[in-house]
């Protein structure tokens, strides 16, 4: 019996992900506030930013960006992968905690 490997990504590994971003997220803010001297903000600018940017990489088709356009003929509709709703959700957790964080204010 042949076994197919599937592109999608199962829950354990989104949680994973999403707690080993959240961390990177933390310690990327941790170290824009240590460079701007403003402890809160810094760190919710950082979950803001690695959201955004895990969103908009989620919202690309399957075949990346092309910036110079090579083909005169229409071709045929890439389409997202497996790991697009996953990525625009892990980029949700990201801009959630970001939220939080500038709410609260914890540290």
């Amino acid at each position: 019996m042949e076994t197919t490997r599937s592109a999608a990504v199962n829950a354990r590994m989104f949680v994973l992900v999403a707690l080993g971003s959240i961390v990177v997220a933390g310690l990327f803010g941790g170290l824009l506030a240590l460079l701007r001297g403003r402890t809160n903000t810094s760190i919710a600018l950082g979950y803001y930013i690695l959201g955004s940017i895990v969103v908009l990489a989620g919202s690309f088709p399957g075949g990346g960006v092309a910036g110079l356009r090579t083909r005169t003929t229409q071709r045929r509709p890439t389409g997202a992968t497996g790991y697009a709703l996953p990525s625009l959700l892990l980029g949700a957790v990201l801009i959630g905690v970001g939220m939080l964080v500038d709410v609260y204010k914890p540290f």
